[in-house]
C-alpha cells in the first residue's frame, strides 16, 4: 500500500494544503533520489536491523467507571488483546528505509460496546518511510540536518500527553507524511506536516470479529507543527495546529487549534524529581459532528501538569502530582473550553485505558501521589493514588469523581520476556456514582512482553 496514495483532490481550503503537501513530499524524495545518484558509495554494504514483540494481556471488570443505563453494558466485561509488532531498517550510506507492521486483535470480550478501533487494528503497516540522512561530517555545523524522511511514521513526543504513539492501548497512532529533523546549537528540533491515519474498517461488527481492512487517511484533516528538545532532555517545547474539515466520507467537529506546550523534567540522577508541563490551545470548533452544525465556537483551553518528588532510597521515589485542565459547563455560551488532547496517551496519568477506560484528559482535577520501586534488579512495582474532581459542572451538579487506587507490578524473568500484573479501584464519589452500575468499580489485569 502507498500511504501516499490518500491525497485526495476536491476543491476545498484543505485540499489546496494537501495539493501542497503532495508537492513537498515530492520535492524532498526527489531530492533524496538525486542525492543518492551522488553521493551513495556503491562498495557500501546496506546495514540491516530488525526487532519485534509480542504482547499478550488480559483484563477483568466489575461494575463500568462512568455512568451508564444502556442496556449494551455488562457488569462484568473481560478481554483479551493481543499485539504483535515487527520493526526493520535499511541504511545504506546516507539513505535509510524504516518499516513496520503491527497485528492488534481482541478476543473474549462480552459484547464490550466500548470496543473501537483503538484496540483493533489486523495486520497493518503502521511504519514506512524513506529518509535522508545528515552528513556526518557537518557535525561540528551549528544547524545541521540530521534526517528528513516521507511516508508513514509513528511518532511519540516529549511526555506524549498531546501525541504519542499508545504502549498500553492495543492499536497505534501513525501518521502519512513529511518530518525534518535539525540540531541547532544545544537543541533538536523536528518540523513536520502529516495526515492522521484513521484506522479500518470501523463499524463495531468488523471490530468485533477482527476484520482487516487497509487503514488510510483523509485529505481534509491534516497536523503540523514543531517540536523541540534541549539536549540535556530538560526541556520539550511543542506546538501543533490541528486543521480538519468534512467531506462526504469523514464527518468531523470542524476543528481548527493551535496548541503550544512547555515541559521542564530535572536531569537524570537528580535528588529532586520535577516534572512541570503547561499547554495552551485557542482556535475553533464546532459542538458536534452533525452536518447541520456549522456554528464555529470559540475556544480557549488549557492544561496543567506538575509532579514534585524525591529518591528516598536508592532503588524507590515518591512524587506528590497534581493535574488541572479546563472544562466546558455551558453550551449555550458559543464558546469551548474542554481541552483536546490531541494524540496523546494517558495511561501513565489516570490509570489503565482499554476495558477500565479511566479519564479523558479534559475537564478534570486531580491531585495525589506515586510510588515508583525498583526493589530488585528484575521486579518494578508502581503504586498510584488519585482524587479527581470535574474541573466544571453544570449548576447543582456533583463535580466529586472518586478516589482511584492503581498498583502495577513488572518481573523481567529474562531479558527478553516481562510479566506484568496491575489492578485499580475506583472508590466512587457522587459523580460517578449513578446509572445501572452505581458501586466502585474494580479492576485486574496480567499479561506479558517478549521482545526479540
Amino acid at each position: 500500500m502507498n500511504p501516499l496514495n490518500s491525497f485526495r483532490s476536491r476543491e476545498t481550503g484543505c485540499d489546496r494544503r494537501s495539493a501542497a503537501a503532495k508537492r513537498l513530499a515530492g520535492a524532498a524524495l526527489a531530492s533524496l533520489l538525486l542525492s543518492t545518484s551522488v553521493t551513495v558509495n556503491a562498495a557500501e554494504s546496506p546495514k540491516y536491523e530488525w526487532s519485534g514483540e509480542w504482547n499478550l494481556r488480559f483484563e477483568n471488570l466489575v461494575n463500568p467507571l462512568f455512568p451508564t443505563t444502556s442496556p449494551s453494558f455488562h457488569q462484568h466485561n473481560q478481554r483479551l488483546s493481543s499485539k504483535f509488532e515487527l520493526k526493520g531498517s535499511v541504511t545504506w550510506s546516507n539513505i535509510q528505509l524504516v518499516g513496520a507492521f503491527a497485528d492488534s486483535r481482541v478476543y473474549l470480550d462480552n459484547d464490550d460496546p466500548t470496543l473501537g478501533r483503538s484496540q483493533v487494528n489486523t495486520l497493518e503497516p503502521v511504519q514506512f518511510n524513506v529518509g535522508w540522512l545528515g552528513d556526518g561530517d557537518s557535525s561540528s555545523a551549528e544547524l545541521r540536518m540530521t534526517k528528513t524522511s516521507v511516508g508513514r511514521f509513528v511518532l511519540d513526543h516529549g511526555s506524549r500527553r498531546l501525541l504519542g504513539s499508545g504502549y498500553f492501548r492495543n492499536a497505534l497512532n501513525s501518521f502519512d507524511g513529511l518530518i525534518t529533523d535539525w540540531h541547532w546549537r544545544d537543541w533538536s528540533v523536528r518540523g513536520f506536516y502529516l495526515h492522521p491515519v484513521s484506522r479500518l474498517p470501523s463499524d463495531a461488527a468488523s471490530v468485533d470479529n477482527n476484520d482487516r481492512a487497509f487503514d488510510k487517511t483523509e485529505s481534509e484533516r491534516l497536523f503540523y507543527g514543531l517540536y523541540a528538545e534541549s539536549d540535556d532532555k530538560t526541556w520539550h517545547l511543542q506546538s501543533y495546529w490541528l486543521n480538519e474539515d468534512d467531506s462526504q466520507e469523514l464527518r468531523t467537529r470542524n476543528r481548527q487549534l493551535l496548541t503550544v506546550s512547555a515541559q521542564y523534567t530535572s536531569p537524570k540522577g537528580s535528588e529532586w524529581l520535577t516534572d512541570v508541563e503547561l499547554a495552551l490551545q485557542t482556535g475553533t470548533q464546532r459542538q458536534t459532528t452533525s452536518n447541520s452544525d456549522l456554528k464555529d465556537l470559540d475556544h480557549q483551553a488549557w492544561l496543567l501538569y506538575a509532579s514534585l518528588g524525591k529518591m528516598i532510597d536508592s532503588k524507590t521515589s515518591l512524587s506528590a502530582v497534581l493535574d488541572w485542565i479546563s472544562g466546558d459547563n455551558n453550551s449555550t455560551d458559543n464558546k469551548s473550553n474542554g481541552f483536546d488532547g490531541l494524540y496523546g496517551v494517558r495511561r501513565f496519568d489516570y490509570g489503565p485505558t482499554e476495558v477500565y477506560r479511566s479519564f479523558p484528559r479534559q475537564n478534570l482535577l486531580g491531585i495525589g501521589a506515586r510510588m515508583v520501586s525498583k526493589f530488585t534488579g528484575k521486579d518494578n512495582l508502581m503504586l498510584h493514588y488519585r482524587a479527581f474532581w470535574y474541573q466544571k459542572t453544570p449548576t447543582g451538579s456533583d463535580s466529586f469523581l472518586g478516589h482511584q487506587l492503581e498498583m502495577r507490578w513488572r518481573h523481567q524473568i529474562t531479558k527478553p520476556l516481562r510479566l506484568e500484573f496491575g489492578s485499580a479501584y475506583m472508590f466512587k464519589g457522587d459523580a460517578l456514582a449513578q446509572g445501572n452500575y452505581p458501586d466502585d468499580t474494580a479492576y485486574v489485569y496480567s499479561g506479558f512482553r517478549l521482545q526479540f
